[in-house]
């Protein structure tokens, strides 16, 4: 009861394939669930009863939380319909673990298709020759711009996607990605904040459990700016991307600028707030808009449209 907003009503749908566990689910939800949210417990696969869900969420907005319990359950032709229902937002889990132990077998080329798009034997070439962390990017990117050409749609209200990698709790190894969908930049800048958050979590679980197998403890106690550097961007690369884009004329740059730099980079808005620190040092750019020089960690304002130049 702690989450209610005084007048509001929630309307959740879920969806259970297993028998046994869907009556399980809709038992707790006819006893526990709060009287301020409408429950329905649905028994069956999610691609067949998609008129069923849709109809049920009505015209308001709806968050789809999408977690299947393989790979071949998030391909496109099981997806489009609930993807292109407008004023939605996706979570996706995305594993990727599987997929890729079946990537390049030619008996499953077209389930693998329905997710990442049409591919060839010189695609699946080049990713075989890919370091693993290369080739996890890689087939990540392809998912989620097909999710994106699905949802289909351009200029301010186009399809945005982000993603949150969830790693073992006792080594550095993917067990599944979680991709993120909406039409809002502001939707892309809170996610990608919060990924930032869980990793740090994730990372200090492993160094303490790890601490705790081997008996070995730090006498300096691990800091979250140390766990951050383990997985923050190159700072030379973020830099030159800060180079590449300014111009000697101050132009403003908003969230909708920095929720396509997430996107395309894959990097956290720290990586680009702390390049951004280390280039005005450099006396490279400027900031015209703070005219104070005082901040300590948020150097730039995207909330706030703020103007930024290169100095050289």
């Amino acid at each position: 009861a702690s989450h209610k907003i005084e007048g509001t009503t929630f309307r959740t749908i879920y969806v259970e394939a297993q028998r046994k566990r869907y009556k399980k689910l809709k038992s707790y939800l006819d006893e526990k669930c709060p009287a301020y949210i409408e429950h329905h417990a649905l028994h069956g696969d999610y691609a067949v009863l998609q008129d069923d869900i849709l109809s049920r969420c009505g015209n308001g907005f709806t968050f789809f939380f999408i977690d299947p319990k393989g790979w071949t359950d998030v391909g496109m032709p099981k997806l489009s319909k609930l993807l292109r229902r407008p004023n939605s937002e996706f979570f996706i889990t995305f594993m990727y673990d599987p997929l890729n132990r079946f990537l390049s077998k030619n008996k499953l080329r077209e389930q693998v298709s329905q997710l990442l798009g049409d591919i060839d034997e010189k695609w699946i070439a080049n990713l075989q020759s890919m370091e693993p962390k290369k080739r996890e990017e890689e087939v990540v990117r392809r998912y989620r711009d097909q999710l994106v050409s699905t949802i289909g749609g351009t200029g301010a209200n186009k399809p945005r996607s982000y993603h949150a990698t969830v790693l073992n709790k006792d080594k550095n190894k993917t067990i599944y990605h979680m991709v993120y969908l909406t039409r809002h930049p502001k939707g892309i800048l809170e996610f990608s904040r919060i990924s930032e958050k869980v990793e740090i979590i994730q990372r200090r679980v492993r160094y303490e459990r790890r601490e705790k197998c081997t008996g070995q403890m730090n006498l300096i106690p691990i800091e979250d700016s140390d766990l951050r550097d383990q997985f923050a961007a190159d700072i030379e690369d973020v830099k030159q991307f800060w180079m590449d884009r300014l111009s000697s004329k101050p132009t403003s740059y908003n969230e909708a600028d920095l929720a396509d730099w997430l996107e395309q980079t894959g990097w956290l808005e720290n990586d680009f707030q702390l390049a951004f620190k280390e280039l005005q040092k450099e006396k490279q750019v400027e900031n015209v808009s703070d005219t104070s020089n005082r901040r300590k960690k948020w150097f730039v304002h995207f909330n706030k449209s703020e103007r930024l130049r290169r100095c050289v």
